[in-house]
Parts: C-alpha cells; sequence; structure tokens
C-alpha cells in the first residue's frame, strides 16, 4: 500500500496522461465510434505500457523536478544548520560552506573558489582528507572541533563534505578534570643509613635542610606532604601543578644537592616518585611506592614518575653511595634458601655474551644449590667461546661435568615447581634464556646493574645494588651468610676472585670495603691470584685489535673518548671493546670512554667511567643499560657510521641536562 502511495505521488502527472486516454477510449466506445475507439485503446495500451516500465525503472530513484526540491531544500536546511559544513572539492577548491562556517573568525576571509589549503593550514586539502580518519580533532583560535569528513560523489565529480562538531565545552571539561588530577608521590632519604656513620653531627640539621626545601617546593605547587617515617614523605599534588616539573627536569634534586653541601653533608641523596596517572588514589599510591623501589633499584638519587605509557626518570647524576653493612645479603641468603628448599630444581642463568663475572655468579649459586641438596643447573649457549676458559677451570669438579645445560633442554627442565635465578642482568632482554624467565612461575634476581624496566614476571626475590662492583661480590656475601667457607670449591673461589677483578679492572676501579671483603671471603693465596689473572691476558689477535682501538680514539667535548673497531664481525670484538674503553680512562683529562665494533650483524658499544658522568644514563636512550660507571647496548640494522651519529646524540642529550646553560663541566 505504501509503495502504491508512493508511486501516486511521484508519479502523478504520467497517470493523469493514462486516465485521461482512457476516458476518451471508454466514451469513443459508448458513442459507437468503433474504429476511434480502437485506435484510442491502442494508445492507451501502449502508452501505459511505456510508463509501467518506466516507473519500473525508475522505482529507486526520485524523479527529477523531486530531486531538484530536495536538493533546494537540503541546501538551505545545511545553511541553516548551527554546525559549520565545508564541501572541498577534488581540485583542491572549496565548492561550498555554510553560515556557521562563515561565523568562524579565523576563517572570516575564505570565499567559494579558494583553494582549500587556506583551511587550517592546508589540514582541508582533498588529499590529506582522504588520507585521514572519517573523524579528526582540530584547534582553532580558542575553539576545538571534531571534525567528520564524508566522501560525497555529484555528477560524476568527487567530494568531501566536512562537518565541524564544537566540543570546547567538552575539552575545556576534560582540561579542568586533567589539571585537577590527583598525583600521589613519596619521597625518602635513600642513603640514611649508609651516610649516617659519616656525619652524625651533621645528619639531623642536614636533613632538616632537606625537609625545609621540600616542603616549600610542595607548598609552591599548593600540595601537601605528610611524613609518615622516619625520613620518608608522601605527597599529593594536583597535576596542573605538577606538569611543570617535567620540563624542569626536576631541578629539586639539584637545589636540594645545593643545600645539603652546604654544611659538607653533600652526601645525603633522596629519591622519590609519582604515580601521574589515572586510577584511585590507592592504585596511584600503589603505583607510585613501586617506583620509588624502582629508584632505589636503579641507585637513588632521582625521581621516577610513573605514567600510562611508563617510567620517565630524572637525575640519577649523582652516584650512589655504598652501602657498608650486610644487613640486606642476610636477609637475601635466608629467604634464598628457603625458595630453593621448597623448589623441585633450580634453573641458573645469567645474561647472553658471558663475561667471568656472570658465570662466577652462576657457578656460585650452583654451590648454594648443592650444599642445600636440590638439583641445580647452568643455562648457557655452549657455543659461547668466552666459556672455555670457565670451563676448563671447573672441569676438576666433578658436579659440574652435567651443570651446564642449553636453554632448549633448561626449557625441557622447567616444571611449575622449579626456581629461576638469574644473576648479573636484571634486564629481560639481555637473559640467556628469556623464554625461561617469561614461562617460569617462581624468579629470584640478584644484580648489580641499574635496573632500566619494571618486570613483567615480578620476581618473588630482587636483590638490586648497583653500588656493588660485581654480581660475584654479592655472590661472596651471601655465601659467607649461607654456607661454611669450606663448601667453595677453589675452582669456584678463583671463577669469583676473577669476576670481582674484572668489574673492578684489578681493584682499580668502584671498589669499596664490601669488595675488599669479598676477597678476604675467598681467602685465596698468591698461586690462585696469578691463575685468576692469566684468565685476561690477550692473545696476540686480542692485543692486535686493542691496538686499533687506540689508533682510532677521538676525543668529544673535552672529556669524553670515542674509538671504533670495524676489522671483523667476530663475537670476541664484545670483550675486546670493553677492555679498550677501560684503557681509555687512563688518557690525561679523560672521564668517560666509549668503544663502538661490529658484532655479527649488530653494533656493540661499551661505555666506561671514571665516576663522574653516568654512562649507563646515556646508553639507555639507546635501547641499553648498566651501572653508572659501567654500561652498554647493541644496536641492530644499523652502520657503523649511524650507531656513531646516535651515541653523539645521546651524549649531547645528556650533557644538556648535567650541564644546562652552559655550566661548569670540570
Amino acid at each position: 500500500m505504501k509503495t502504491l502511495t508512493n508511486v501516486l505521488k511521484n508519479y502523478y502527472t504520467e497517470l493523469v496522461g493514462a486516465s485521461f486516454l482512457f476516458l476518451i477510449t471508454l466514451l469513443l466506445f459508448v458513442l459507437g465510434n468503433l474504429e476511434a475507439g480502437t485506435v484510442s485503446l491502442c494508445l492507451f495500451v501502449v502508452y501505459t505500457a511505456l510508463i509501467s516500465v518506466y516507473i519500473f525503472k525508475n522505482r529507486d530513484k526520485l524523479p527529477e523536478r523531486t530531486r531538484a526540491a530536495l536538493s533546494s531544500l537540503t541546501v538551505e536546511m545545511l545553511m541553516k544548520f548551527d554546525t559549520p559544513v565545508l564541501i572541498v572539492a577534488e581540485d583542491d577548491s572549496i565548492l561550498w560552506y555554510n553560515t556557521a562556517f562563515s561565523g568562524i573568525e579565523e576563517l572570516s576571509e575564505v570565499r567559494y573558489g579558494d583553494r582549500s589549503d587556506v583551511v587550517a593550514g592546508g589540514a582541508f586539502k582533498y588529499s590529506v582528507l582522504k588520507e585521514k580518519d572519517a573523524n579528526f580533532d582540530l584547534r582553532l583560535g580558542d575553539k576545538s572541533y571534531n571534525v567528520s569528513s564524508n566522501f560525497v560523489k555529484m555528477s560524476g565529480k568527487d567530494y568531501y563534505l566536512t562537518l565541524w562538531h564544537d566540543v570546547t565545552e567538552l575539552e575545556n571539561v576534560k582540561s579542568l578534570l586533567k589539571k585537577k588530577n590527583v598525583v600521589v608521590g613519596y619521597a625518602a632519604i635513600d642513603n640514611a643509613s649508609e651516610v649516617m656513620p659519616y656525619i652524625q653531627d651533621k645528619y639531623r640539621s642536614a636533613v632538616a635542610k632537606v625537609y625545609s626545601e621540600l616542603s616549600s617546593w610542595v607548598a609552591g605547587m599548593n600540595g601537601i606532604m605528610q611524613e609518615y617515617d622516619r625520613d620518608k614523605y608522601i605527597i599529593f599534588i594536583d597535576e596542573e601543578y605538577f606538569e611543570p616539573n617535567i620540563t624542569k627536569k626536576f631541578d629539586i634534586l639539584d637545589r636540594i644537592n645545593d643545600v645539603v653541601s652546604e654544611d659538607g653533608s653533600n652526601r645525603i641523596t633522596i629519591s622519590m616518585s609519582f604515580a601521574q596517572m589515572n586510577g584511585s588514589l590507592t592504585e596511584k599510591e600503589t603505583a607510585a611506592r613501586g617506583a620509588l623501589e624502582y629508584a632505589f633499584q636503579r641507585g637513588g638519587a632521582q625521581v621516577i614518575v610513573k605514567t600510562v605509557e611508563g617510567n620517565v626518570s630524572f637525575g640519577g647524576a649523582a652516584r650512589a653511595v655504598e652501602k657498608t653493612t650486610k644487613i640486606k645479603s642476610r636477609v637475601t641468603a635466608d629467604r634464598l634458601k628457603e625458595m630453593i628448599k621448597e623448589s623441585s630444581n633450580v634453573l641458573i642463568m645469567g645474561h647472553r655474551n658471558v663475561d667471568y663475572d656472570s658465570i662466577a655468579a652462576s657457578a656460585a649459586m650452583f654451590r648454594l644449590c648443592s650444599f642445600l641438596g636440590v638439583k641445580a643447573n647452568i643455562v648457557v649457549n655452549p657455543d659461547d667461546s668466552a666459556l672455555q676458559n670457565s670451563f676448563l677451570l671447573l672441569e676438576s669438579v666433578e658436579e659440574y661435568k652435567s651443570a651446564f645445560v642449553d636453554k632448549v633442554l633448561g626449557q625441557e627442565l622447567l616444571t611449575p615447581t622449579s626456581l629461576v635465578i638469574i644473576v648479573d642482568a636484571s634486564n629481560p632482554k639481555i637473559f640467556e634464556s628469556p623464554e625461561i624467565y617469561e614461562n617460569a612461575d617462581r624468579v629470584a634476581i640478584i644484580d648489580h646493574h641499574v635496573q632500566t624496566n619494571e618486570f613483567e614476571n615480578v620476581p618473588k626475590l630482587q636483590y638490586i645494588d648497583p653500588t656493588a662492583s660485581s654480581a660475584s661480590e654479592l655472590l661472596c656475601e651471601i655465601l659467607e651468610q649461607a654456607i661454611p667457607r669450606a663448601q667453595l670449591k677453589n675452582a669456584e673461589a678463583e671463577l669469583l676472585l676473577a669476576g670481582v677483578l674484572l668489574d673492578t679492572q684489578r681493584f682499580t676501579r668502584n671498589t669499596g670495603i664490601r669488595t675488599f671483603g669479598a676477597a678476604m671471603y675467598l681467602h685465596l693465596d698468591a698461586s690462585a691470584l696469578s691463575r685468576a689473572l692469566a684468565l685476561f691476558k690477550p692473545s696476540i689477535d686480542e692485543y692486535t685489535k686493542l691496538a686499533v682501538f687506540q689508533k682510532n680514539t677521538v676525543v668529544f667535548r673535552e672529556i669524553i673518548a670515542i674509538s671504533h673497531y670495524d676489522g671483523d664481525n667476530s663475537v670476541e670484538n664484545r670483550v675486546m671493546a670493553s677492555m679498550a674503553a677501560e684503557n681509555m680512562l687512563n688518557i690525561a683529562s679523560i672521564r668517560a670512554a666509549f668503544t663502538l665494533c661490529r658484532v655479527g650483524t649488530d653494533i656493540h658499544i661499551s661505555g666506561r667511567s671514571d665516576g663522574s658522568i653516568n654512562v649507563s644514563k646515556i646508553l639507555e636512550q639507546l635501547n641499553g643499560g648498566g651501572r653508572f660507571e659501567a654500561a652498554a647496548t647493541v644496536m641492530k640494522s644499523v652502520s657503523l657510521e649511524d650507531a656513531m651519529k646516535q651515541l653523539r646524540a645521546a651524549i649531547e642529550s645528556y650533557w644538556d641536562e648535567k650541564f644546562p646553560s652552559g655550566s661548569d663541566k670540570k
């Protein structure tokens, strides 16, 4: 019925003509004029047939007069529409716009036929609209718009019709909510127990100055700070006042350092963490607390901001103060023994491209497991040539003949009740087998490098102390608390000594009370020391490579040495690069050194420092990391020249942050 009504409305004239012809035919037959009636009947049949065919073919189309009427109605409606409308032609000309569009102050000079690139800096060119999503946001003056673009085809030509929805009020509400979003933070003096013995008479006055500076900083942002424990504070700040600190890179750290330096108490450092994210206060507090722990694991003296995208760090320019107590080692040893005893078996691994420190720490952990009567295996890459000397050293110990497994067999040995212990590494990307770590239900991590990322598979136990010289030093402290010294085999002790020698450059760098304490625990004679030192003697080929590194040395920024080797791409180049970087620190006035070499298809970069420049912070920009004075990274799919450029850019970025406005660099 509805279809018949539409036909009567849309084809009224045609149907009236047919009806008129039918009445004439009927009248002729009534009057008895059969010949004329027959002709009229034939005309009626033909006309009706033609009209029927026409209506059928155009059943889904509007008659021209209807289209014209609707087009006129549509234009009039769009012209009076409160929403701005703009139509752009394929040739980038402005075909049409409505009154609301012309009422936009910034577009009042736009006219029909103008080029569309005069609108919003070219955002409405036909080609740009074609590439954009159907909806996009636009800001003009103090107005915000959400623009929806619609493809239209008329008379064989292509156009884009754009509707501008004013969302200024909505955006203002969002902005206000963001400004009033509460940022939760923590602040704590991160080395109180280590500093107290040195500045007992000045400690409380120095802390009072820190508190005064902190409280003034928070009050200046209309925030709240409350001490919840000795020298520990919780902070609440609105995001609109907190945001400028990102731009200033939290210069509050420098101000606090200046304050405590006035009375010679510059050993005091402070760490802070903030949760700048969405969520409840409980979620933010939890995130901020985790971020503070992350700051401690990275060595302290810095700020960690937890955002939706991840962690952002600021500061870290001050070297962490060495811990002088073994309380943490004792607690870790007790907890580790419990976890090992609860496990069906233990898988131990270090980082890829193993070195003496990594394999020595693994061997020490293997000894602890053996002492506790739990089966353990060390996951290694059997093809790594750097392992050969370690294998030779340990071959006298019967247990090690079946101790080493590759990552494939290691994965097969992994069960829900297994314990995976990772030593000398905290970055999953460089684990010997990231897959074993990801699939493990129970993980423990012991490392001396700065933690660069939060763990996706959160460890049940983590002991990360960047103030320690080496992982071997940490393991010596743990073994001292866990097993009798007599249980440690001489070969294992020599390997641990080699690990300490490697990361301290034969006790010439990054040593402290704990380092020499570890050496005393090992209690090795002169012959053992000689055997450990012999592990570091280079071959003639390696010696030649070191000479090439020396020849290619250039000085950057007066205090940073950079060198490279591109003779071949053997795996031994990585060790030579680290040795060359260490040697370059012996050059007068050089405070940091970086060496680049090709290992396989990758570029390996080693960084070393005398302790005044944070090479880890520099190489973190290149997806690397390590410790304050020793770090490394691997760059894939880049040339040596490009790697050199990126390294220089990372150094420049660190330089600008450490020495703003041309401050003293000496």
